[in-house]
């Protein structure tokens, strides 16, 4: 009988811990932040819609104004049942896709949310979404306060440029 009640227990612990992990603020049930960020903000902000079950991509430029850096540390929809921060990088000639916990955003600077580098993954999206609909995203900083962003819902082509212009997804060359 101990030695299955210790199994038991071992078992609901490493469940715990796997769901505590999994949750890390990027699910859509995520509570909201106790206060909105008076220093930073997001613009640009645009979701390129991937038909499911493919993850779809977001974008932004993340502004702090703050003499601090501040760390980002997770982002919700109640338009997506999941969203996480990721990041593409380089090695030897082969791009990768990671997810990251969190990502500082530099003291009086901005720091662009764009394809190949830091973005959003967003999973589940709600039923009936399409290309020209708007999506909200909170996001949430390490010292417990948050802000949001309203975006654009676009196609699958799209790569917006950092000056807010569409460019052709394979530029011609």
């Amino acid at each position: 009988m101990k030695k299955i009640l210790t199994r038991t227990l071992g078992i609901s612990a490493g469940l715990l811990l796997a769901a505590s992990a999994w949750g890390h603020g990027h699910d859509a049930q995520a509570a909201a932040p106790a206060k909105t960020s008076a220093t930073v903000k997001a613009s640009d902000c645009w979701i390129r819609l991937i038909p499911a079950p493919a993850p779809s991509g977001g974008f932004f430029v993340a502004h702090n104004a703050g003499p601090a850096d501040a760390v980002l540390t997770g982002a919700h929809s109640p338009d997506y049942g999941m969203v996480m921060l990721h990041e593409t990088t380089q090695s030897d000639g082969m791009s990768k896709m990671s997810m990251v916990h969190q990502v500082a955003i530099p003291a009086g600077k901005d720091l662009a949310f764009k394809p190949g580098s830091y973005h959003l993954m967003l999973e589940k999206p709600r039923a009936g979404l399409k290309v020209g609909d708007s999506v909200r995203l909170d996001f949430t900083l390490a010292n417990g306060e948050g802000f949001s962003a309203t975006c654009e819902v676009k196609s699958p082509k799209a790569m917006q440029g950092m000056g807010g212009h569409d460019m052709p997804a394979h530029p011609k060359h």
